[in-house]
């Protein structure tokens, strides 16, 4: 899907994180407030944001990541971040890049902190700030990482196993990129309602992955195995139609009901 839709991410039993499934953008807010909680259940310091982004070492590990980004000439962020006030390449360049940390010693104080909020400006498709009802820090999931590394180590491991061992976003694209070519085909089934059947399907799919109390499928604390689920449904469902066994909606919905 080319949409960044929002998912709600439930991150053990730490709390949950919402999160854009294309940008992978999150609140940093979410991050701080789950690794505070667990350092106090530990009998440790609370870590306020502003201690975080004013390390050297929050800022060096940006840089690398958009001195990696930079180096993939695939990556749907390389042509944003082409041409920084850090780095300055064009296409023959890239594989030589290098990380160059030399420009943090412009944002520092005499007492050896990063300025971030000049800094911050640097790289706004990797961290940003935004101002009212919707405002905040957002960070990319690398970003959001490595913040979770400077407040808890168990934090830190139990959003890698979310994100990366279960594969919860490479789901969640699949499963909507399912669902648009299953939308193709419930078109052209005869006596075919448009919208109509959409609608129907959509909550039908709901209804068998038990998440009928969400809204669509990004308010729901995810799990990949519910997003596992739904691409195999749908791509069952598309068989059916293309081999004739299902000739309208209902019929649809009947063969998803009795899906295993």
């Amino acid at each position: 899907m080319k949409t960044n839709q929002m998912m709600t991410v439930k991150i053990g039993s730490f709390g949950v994180l919402t999160i854009g499934h294309k940008t992978m953008m999150g609140k940093v807010s979410q991050v701080i407030e789950m690794g505070n909680r667990n350092r106090k259940a530990k009998g440790l310091e609370k870590i306020l944001l502003d201690r975080i982004l004013e390390k050297q070492d929050l800022w060096e590990f940006i840089i690398a990541r958009n001195t990696q980004i930079l180096r993939d000439s695939n990556s749907r962020y390389s042509r944003e971040l082409k041409n920084t006030d850090f780095v300055e390449v064009n296409d023959l360049e890239l594989i030589s890049i290098q990380s160059d940390y030399s420009s943090l010693k412009n944002f520092k104080t005499l007492s050896g902190h990063i300025r971030y909020g000049e800094l911050i400006k640097q790289f706004p498709t990797l961290i940003n700030s935004k101002r009212g009802k919707y405002g905040g820090t957002y960070a990319n999931l690398y970003i959001l990482l490595k913040i979770a590394s400077m407040l808890d180590k168990d934090l830190e491991v139990e959003i890698y196993r979310v994100f990366i061992e279960e594969n919860l976003l490479g789901f969640r694209d699949s499963g909507g990129n399912e669902f648009k070519e299953l939308n193709k085909l419930v078109k052209m089934l005869p006596n075919g309602k448009g919208q109509q059947d959409y609608i129907k399907i959509s909550l039908a799919m709901r209804k068998k992955l038990s998440i009928l109390d969400t809204q669509g499928y990004n308010k729901k604390e995810h799990t990949s195995r519910v997003q596992e689920k739904r691409t195999e449904y749908q791509k069952d469902l598309q068989k059916f139609i293309q081999v004739g066994v299902v000739r309208n909606i209902s019929e649809l919905i009947d063969v998803l009901k009795k899906l295993k």
